[in-house]
């Protein structure tokens, strides 16, 4: 089994031991009830298919609180709003991809249309909060994950979506260097120039 393999790991060397005596470590975290456990995220996990560990870890109760970057959330949000990553071929060149309205990130291709999706989905997302309110990270990405949860079917799973359902708070301390901080920040400036607050 996985399981047996990964605790095996502990008793090797360099890399396969540190992910060995991790596994351990973090068993033992998620074991004990007096234990927050507060993941922290960053990398291109949801490109390389990994948002759905995210979603189980949250599921199953294993951690309480993330902490991740804002281009993690961003890229996860993409499929979990029922859009998708594509596989690179290494033969187009960046300025081809970008005429065909694709950015490209390491060897996995988006569509640009897929943040202009995001964008709206945001927007929709915080669109209903009261005018005074202050807007952070936790919030947005818990109200993104409540339209979630009422707008997309029940069979696409998604990480602010099972951390919505599951009351585990999302974080991103540098929320304004992301896509969807850009978002927000545009879209304060719209309310400003129509007279509102942001």
């Amino acid at each position: 089994q996985v399981s047996e393999l990964l605790k095996e790991f502990a008793h090797t060397s360099f890399g396969g031991r540190s992910l060995g005596e991790s596994a351990d470590v973090l068993e033992a975290m998620i074991r004990d009830p007096e234990c927050l456990v507060v993941g922290t995220f960053s990398g291109a996990m949801t490109f390389a298919k990994q948002g759905l560990l995210l979603c189980e870890m949250i599921e199953r109760g294993y951690l309480q609180a993330i902490i991740s970057t804002g281009a993690l959330m961003a890229h996860g949000l993409v499929e979990g709003s029922g859009r998708t990553h594509f596989k690179h071929n290494p033969r187009m060149d960046d300025v081809a991809l970008y005429h065909k309205g694709y950015d490209r990130v390491y060897d996995t291709l988006e569509l640009e249309r897929n943040l202009d999706d995001v964008d709206e989905l945001l927007r929709a997302s915080i669109s209903e909060l009261p005018e005074e309110t202050v807007l952070h990270s936790e919030l947005i990405f818990r109200e993104v994950g409540r339209h979630l949860e009422t707008h997309m079917p029940a069979s696409i799973r998604a990480i602010l979506r099972s951390a919505y359902k599951y009351q585990v708070p999302v974080y991103v301390p540098a929320f304004t260097d992301s896509e969807l901080g850009m978002d927000v920040a545009i879209h304060n400036h719209l309310r400003i120039r129509r007279g509102l607050s942001p």
